[in-house]
């Protein structure tokens, strides 16, 4: 099951560019259950579809962290297949 969860970079570490979208992006395709990510460094939000039979969103969190990155979930809609 497909879950789609907005993670609010909250830390002092902050999301500046592009560069720094791209490589959080890189950081999270890589972990098994994520379907898409999409970081904005306008707004502060990392966008994330999940597959939660996989992956919990404290795994992100606890991913971005070791990044740099201190986050939280901000928000999640209901769940679809894929």
């Amino acid at each position: 099951m497909f879950k789609s969860v907005s993670f609010e970079v909250v830390g002092e570490q902050k999301l500046h560019c592009e560069s720094c979208e791209r490589r959080v992006e890189r950081l999270l395709k890589g972990l098994d259950g994520i379907g898409k990510v999409h970081a904005h460094s306008r707004n502060q939000r990392i966008d994330v579809l999940l597959d939660t039979a996989i992956l919990e969103p404290d795994a992100i969190t606890d991913q971005l962290s070791t990044a740099g990155y201190q986050a939280k979930a901000s928000s999640s809609t209901s769940d679809s297949v894929n």
